[in-house]
């Protein structure tokens, strides 16, 4: 006689087989608030069972309904919009046991409430899996319910909580699933601290085993830092006065890949902070910190700010308009403070058609028309992608906030419709984004392909950690302007494309002005003609007087990986930093679960020529036959009056030409080369080149 075990669920094993109570669902409304979804078990919401001592009729075993996770997490979000909650909460118990054969229609009324945020904390219901090929079931089940929510290539913003029994596998297939809709993934494993149960406080050791108040506190807690990350590690005051310091998610390390349909992990990120002020003249800052350094310096170091360091607060002062960053002991972390002019909007203000006052909005998409004028107020946070696609004459202005955190790349490209990045612009000519700040964007920045007359002005770009997160990529596009800007990106900074099958490969790249901007460059390149050449030519293209204050593979790149030709291109004034918390880059290649192994220090290469081939056989990027084109080659480059500083233990930046064999470039002429090596060996080489 052979004996099958019932393979037991986790609920079962903590002796809550209550948590396969039949599905239960509860409404909250308030006409006109924002639309928030709960999916989970019992943990989040249980009917009441005499049978058992629960008597409740929300998450079980809070000891009231305002103490258990989901009405703690309602409270979070009621403050970080500033409007009522209409919530719909909805046990799936059912989904848990026969993940199988669910039926996805039976949520759809949730998708159609089209919610704001949504939340699920499933799993403990699941049966133990043994076999790898049940647990994918598992997890593409798990990707279908997620999917149920996806609307126009946008998700609510979202959460999946872990187990609160500790289970690797289930943790794992669910955080999979997750990541391919870019939504965060948080660990609840609390159940092994007995603090953490209603221990005591129930009869039934099943209701017992249920997280009590203090594991309540502790799953809203995760899941409401993973909705609006959690406090950064400054208290910040100007002129004595305490100012708000906004945290942002920006990446850890640089650790990217090409073409990825999911998106990075969690501890891929780490958490900055972001002050973002207007003065016209010298201000002063007291920052407060709550961790441990050494060493505090202001970035870029042409500011000449020096702070001083007492104990855990750093004071300086700055000297008026400008961008600059503090960082402590390295890069990790850094308060990025943002300083513009006092600036009267009311002409803009008075000619808008469109405007988004103080408080959140979350369009998700914003699609502007010709002459549309659009103002964003200081205090404004616009969740959506702002699209621009076949118009003229629109203007953008303001110093609030455009975020892309509800947006989300499908496809293996970042072109054109392959996705929804902060702001994109497509077919259309006459467009300016003058003074807001653009954070968490779900693929490039800020992208125009096929556009001419564009300007770009006073933005300040950060909060970049996704996959291929450029600052701004300017693709076969005429008569541009990018001045006076921050761009903190994860992938390449500033970037000049012809891009390739496209109906554009064969329109110039021309008159672009960059310059007096701040970049910070996380993975790739910084300041960069390329990796995609595809255009007729490449023409009139100046770099000047800019600080890149953190670079990677190259600071200033001609990367020709298409066929194009280069007719001129100047860098001159460049300042270009160096410090030894700079990580190597590494490529993940589509490898999903390989880890980052990123070393310090690194410095890549101060400057990068090469005509490698994008699309060949000794490369990754895959979908284009490339085989018969020429190499891309240019004319002339010209690089002038650049200034390195090395900072202590930092490697010294390499300098890098290669044509491939049978191919020659034309005239590099490079002058007043400064390299200053600060620390031990304290020298300074003139004309390196």
């Amino acid at each position: 006689m052979v004996l099958t075990m019932k393979k037991l669920s986790d609920a079962e094993k903590n002796n809550s087989s209550q948590m396969n109570a039949a599905a239960a669902a509860a409404a909250y409304r308030n006409e006109g608030g924002v639309r928030v979804v709960f999916i989970g078990n019992s943990i989040t919401l249980h009917l009441p069972a005499p049978q058992i001592g629960w008597s409740g009729n929300h998450g079980m075993a809070a000891s009231a309904p305002e103490k258990d996770y989901v009405h703690l997490v309602i409270s979070r979000i009621e403050a970080e919009t500033g409007r009522k909650a209409d919530v719909l909460i909805r046990n799936l118990a059912d989904f848990e046991r026969g993940f199988q054969n669910y039926n996805f229609d039976e949520i759809q009324d949730l998708a159609d409430f089209d919610p704001d945020y949504l939340i699920v904390a499933l799993g403990e219901n699941v049966a133990e899996l043994s076999s790898q090929e049940e647990r994918f079931a598992f997890r593409e089940a798990f990707k279908k319910l997620l999917g149920v929510f996806v609307r126009n290539r946008s998700v609510p913003a979202a959460v999946v909580r872990g187990v609160f029994w500790h289970n690797a596998w289930k943790d794992e297939m669910m955080e999979h699933a997750a990541s391919d809709f870019s939504i965060p993934f948080v660990k609840a494993d609390l159940g092994g601290d007995e603090s953490m149960k209603a221990g005591g406080l129930f009869e039934h050791t099943g209701v017992q085993s249920h997280p009590g108040d203090k594991g309540m506190a502790e799953i809203a807690r995760v899941i409401s830092e993973a909705l609006f990350p959690a406090d950064s590690i400054y208290k910040v005051r100007v002129d004595g006065k305490p100012v708000p310091v906004r945290p942002i998610r920006i990446s850890a390390m640089p650790f990217n890949q090409w073409g990825a349909d999911y998106q990075r992990p969690m501890d891929q990120t780490e958490i900055a902070g972001m002050i973002n002020l207007e003065a016209d003249g010298e201000i002063q800052l007291h920052v407060d910190v709550s961790k441990e350094f050494k060493e505090a310096v202001i970035r870029p170091l042409k500011s000449a700010v020096e702070p001083v360091v007492n104990g855990s607060s750093v004071d300086f002062s700055l000297p008026g308009p400008g961008y600059y960053v503090l960082e402590l002991d390295g890069y990790h972390n850094p308060l990025e403070i943002f300083v513009e002019p006092v600036r009267d909007f009311a002409k803009e203000i008075a000619e808008a058609n469109i405007i988004f006052g103080p408080g959140r909005h979350e369009p998700v998409v914003v699609k502007l028309k010709s002459h549309d004028r659009v103002y964003i107020d200081r205090d404004a946070l616009v969740v959506g992608s702002f699209q621009i696609d076949g118009a003229e004459d629109v203007r953008v202005s303001g110093y609030g906030i455009i975020c892309g955190s509800r947006n989300f790349r499908r496809g293996l490209d970042c072109y054109r419709d392959g996705m929804d990045g902060a702001v994109r612009i497509i077919d259309s000519e006459n467009i300016v984004f003058d003074g807001p700040v653009i954070l968490d964007s779900a693929c490039w920045c800020v992208s125009a392909f096929n556009s001419a007359n564009l300007e770009f002005a006073h933005l300040k770009i950060t909060g970049a950690w996704r996959y291929n997160t450029d600052g701004i990529d300017i693709c076969n596009s005429q008569h541009v302007r990018i001045h006076d800007c921050f761009i903190h990106s994860f992938d390449d900074t500033v970037v000049l494309k012809g891009i390739p099958f496209s109906p554009d490969c064969l329109n110039p790249v021309s008159d672009v002005l960059v310059e007096r901007c701040v970049c910070w460059c996380g993975w790739g390149r910084t300041l960069e003609v390329g990796l995609e050449t595809w255009a007729s030519c490449f023409r009139k293209i100046v770099f000047e007087d800019c600080d890149l204050i953190h670079n990677n593979a190259a600071a200033i790149s001609i990367h020709l990986g298409g066929p194009g030709l280069v007719e001129d291109v100047t860098c001159r004034n460049i300042r270009i930093e160096y410090d030894a918390s700079e990580m190597s880059n590494q490529n993940q290649k589509g490898e999903r679960d390989r880890k980052a192994n990123c070393k310090s220090p690194y410095s890549g290469c101060w400057l990068s020529v090469s005509n490698a081939k994008m699309y060949s056989s000794a490369s990754y990027y895959e979908g284009y036959d490339a085989s018969g084109e020429p190499f891309g080659t240019f004319k002339k480059l010209t690089i002038e009056n650049i200034f390195i500083t090395v900072g202590k233990g930092a490697m010294q930046p390499a300098y890098y030409v290669s044509a491939e064999p049978g191919t020659v470039f034309g005239e590099i002429s490079i002058s007043g080369v400064r390299i200053c090596s600060k620390g031990d060996t304290q020298k300074e080489i003139e004309n390196q080149h």
